[in-house]
């Protein structure tokens, strides 16, 4: 589409597609380490290093408390944004609707001080360095509108980010982590526009919260 990328969210993509190569293209398994037989990697450990990014140092792929594994996509999303050089400019945190509200409160605010403006997904074209956000759970029909609403009287809601690695004329490539227990790439339909798609689940369709344009 010839959207200029900047030098940081080239590297971003770097980073993403390098971490989704170190997954194996997908096929490791965040429980999965080298001390079980014919598995080539500590896919393990890498979930710890994703955590440490948002502070958390106790926390890994095996990590279980009472039959629940804690969702690391946030973090995956931190971790890259982080090695790519956003310093201040980015909210590291262990839930993506947070690093969404700031971006929205930076788009409202016309700030530069953040490094992401919040878009409505109907009306923008993604491209590389940008992050396309969706509400999951009670939140997956979830607008722009509503997932600012309720962010500001709970200032939560479970939420999924992915990375913008690539953008032809009909898909976003984006890459993100606790996909299928992994970190995995994923094909977002386009329209003619090069505008995303609702996105489809189980024969419903559903909107997408927001795309994160990057500015860095």
């Amino acid at each position: 589409w010839g959207d200029a990328m900047s030098e940081f969210s080239d590297k971003l993509a770097a980073i993403c597609l390098e971490e989704y190569g170190r997954w194996d293209e997908g096929k490791g398994h965040e429980t999965q380490g080298t001390d079980q037989p014919g598995i080539p990697a500590d896919y393990y450990l890498f979930v710890k290093e994703y955590w440490q990014s948002v502070g958390i140092n106790h926390l890994d792929g095996r990590t279980v408390e009472d039959g629940i594994r804690p969702a690391w996509s946030s973090a995956f999303v931190c971790y890259c944004v982080r090695k790519a050089g956003a310093g201040s400019q980015f909210k590291y945190t262990q839930a993506h609707c947070h690093y969404i509200a700031q971006a929205m409160i930076a788009k409202q605010a016309g700030s530069s001080d953040f490094g992401y403006h919040a878009q409505r997904y109907e009306d923008y074209r993604p491209k590389v360095g940008d992050i396309i956000c969706a509400g999951r759970e009670y939140a997956k029909t979830y607008t722009y509108d509503q997932a600012r609403l309720v962010y500001t009287a709970d200032s939560f809601y479970p939420s999924h980010g992915d990375i913008v690695v690539d953008v032809t004329s009909t898909h976003a490539i984006v890459i993100g982590g606790n996909v299928n227990h992994n970190v995995d790439m994923k094909r977002l339909p386009l329209n003619e526009s090069g505008v995303l798609l609702r996105r489809e689940a189980g024969g419903h369709k559903y909107p997408w919260i927001a795309v994160l344009e990057c500015l860095i």
